[in-house]
């Protein structure tokens, strides 16, 4: 055989060398990418389920001032603290707001404290738009405020924010925060007896020109939450009282 051959056979050998490992590669390829969206997708799968079913934990309880039953009333928002209180604190909040989660880790004592003081009450308007999980949320906020441990549950729900907030965890949550999870409470979890409020809260809240949660408004002045502090707030709340 010829060198130029010989050559041309070697040249056609390592093309079908080369031809075969660019094919087991791309099958090795292939099986990760596989893998790992198989991984993903029971991971979120699982994600999903561990929301969905996992009992809500322990939780700090409320304002003790405050657990008085409520009136729900369309567009109107729940009331913590004392209705007499001369500052009001309005405040726009979505239970499944991470930002809203954050807030209230950094300013829940000083709202809870001007509550207890009866130097401001929070006006609450529990919105519902990030998922069903927020409106179940917000109904429920509403049946626990009207049964009388509104503030209570209220804390409850920022601190299990990751749940997916199904009927079962929402009744829990009561029994959880040492209310009476009564018929008539689950009833009203479970009905979605304040469904039609949550969605005149959302209402409200698009009329008031609320953008986002969270929201807060002290005497309806708007306040900017990206430069505010614990100290400031409680400033802002003592400068807004009657002298």
């Amino acid at each position: 055989m010829s060198a130029p051959s010989r050559r041309a056979q070697e040249q056609a050998r390592l093309a079908a060398e080369q031809a075969a490992a660019r094919r087991r590669e791309r099958r090795i390829l292939l099986v990760v990418l596989v893998a790992f969206v198989l991984v993903l997708v029971g991971g979120g799968i699982g994600f999903q389920a561990w929301r969905t079913g996992r009992a809500p934990s322990g939780t700090p309880t409320g304002p003790a001032a405050s657990a008085t039953t409520a009136t729900i009333a369309t567009g109107r928002p729940i009331v913590l603290g004392s209705a007499e209180a001369p500052v009001t604190v309005s405040l726009y909040e979505d239970f499944h707001c991470p930002h809203c989660a954050e807030f209230e880790e950094e300013f829940s004592g000083v709202l809870t404290q001007a509550q207890q003081s009866g130097q401001a009450r929070v006006e609450l308007y529990p919105m519902a738009f990030i998922d069903q999980g927020s409106a179940a949320a917000a109904n429920a906020m509403a049946c626990a405020a009207e049964a009388g441990f509104g503030p209570r549950y209220y804390a409850g729900l920022f601190a299990n924010r990751t749940l997916q907030w199904s009927d079962d965890q929402l009744i829990e949550l009561a029994r959880v925060i040492g209310a009476d999870a009564t018929p008539a409470f689950t009833t009203c979890v479970t009905g979605r007896s304040h469904a039609d409020w949550v969605n005149s809260i959302n209402a409200a809240a698009d009329q008031r020109g609320v953008k986002g949660t969270p929201t807060l408004f002290v005497d309806d002045k708007a306040v900017d939450l990206t430069e505010l502090t614990p100290n400031g707030l409680a400033t802002m709340i003592a400068g807004a009282a009657p002298k």
